[in-house]
């Protein structure tokens, strides 16, 4: 299977097909010395939401050249902008979950602290790693984009303003057999959506009252009760149905 690289400085690759350890170090770094690739070698490199199948012709300590065989416009993304906003989880559950949202199409992650959280993030210093994480899984997944993630800490402080639907997964509303909000408010089909997913100790009812304030319609998603890191996926799922299999 060819592997796929994304390139954070790509006007060297464009104008010159080259990959240079000075503007594009972690692909080069991988490229090189993980990877250890091999001339005659075709690699996927993204540039720009397009794929570049890529040869190399030449490898040094500073430098790896390329001929580009072809260029192309296929997309694998989601055709809606999805933004998941989910708690800090503990153990290594963030890691897991920030790699299978990435496979399964997510375009935003909001990390941000609940009432009820068991963890909670104290800054965002994390984040980085947590991007590595993210684009490893984007690259691993075939993705056009590397979903963007980032740490607010206190839900308040999000703007909900941009959004044309706002959905809560609360489990009250599973417990009490709600069925249709779900499947309601996705088949709109609406193309910026949020979902938001509460913490292992449960989502608050103060959090509820100020989501519904803001728009936000609670949901279930079924007779099961779900993991913190479970319930986005199952949400992706459902959404990947509606918009990409129905």
């Amino acid at each position: 299977m060819v592997q796929r690289f994304f390139l954070s400085n790509f006007s060297e690759f464009l104008s010159n097909q080259i990959i240079t350890k000075e503007n594009n170090e972690d692909t080069f770094h991988h490229l090189k010395n993980v990877l250890r690739i091999r001339l005659n070698q075709q690699i996927d490199l993204v540039v720009n939401g397009k794929v570049y199948l890529a040869e190399v012709i030449n490898v040094t300590n500073e430098v790896i050249d390329f001929k580009i065989i072809n260029k192309s416009d296929k997309s694998s993304e989601l055709p809606v902008q999805i933004t998941l906003i989910v708690p800090f989880l503990k153990n290594d559950k963030t890691d897991w979950f920030l790699q299978k949202a990435t496979e399964m199409g997510v375009t935003n992650i909001i990390l941000t602290n609940f009432r009820n959280s068991v963890v909670k993030l104290k800054d965002d210093k994390k984040i980085e790693r947590f991007k590595k994480i993210v684009k490893a899984a984007a690259e691993q997944s075939k993705r056009l984009i590397i979903p963007d993630i980032k740490y607010v800490d206190s839900m308040n402080k999000i703007n909900f303003l941009n959004y044309e639907t706002k959905i809560i997964a609360y489990e009250e509303s599973a417990k009490n057999e709600e069925k249709t909000n779900l499947a309601i408010q996705l088949n709109k089909k609406n193309q910026n959506v949020v979902a938001v997913f509460g913490p292992e100790g449960g989502i608050d009812q103060s959090e509820i009252d100020y989501l519904k304030d803001n728009d936000f319609t609670a949901v279930g998603l079924g007779p099961r009760i779900l993991r913190a890191e479970t319930a986005p996926l199952y949400f992706l799922s459902v959404l990947s149905f509606v918009y990409e299999m129905s």
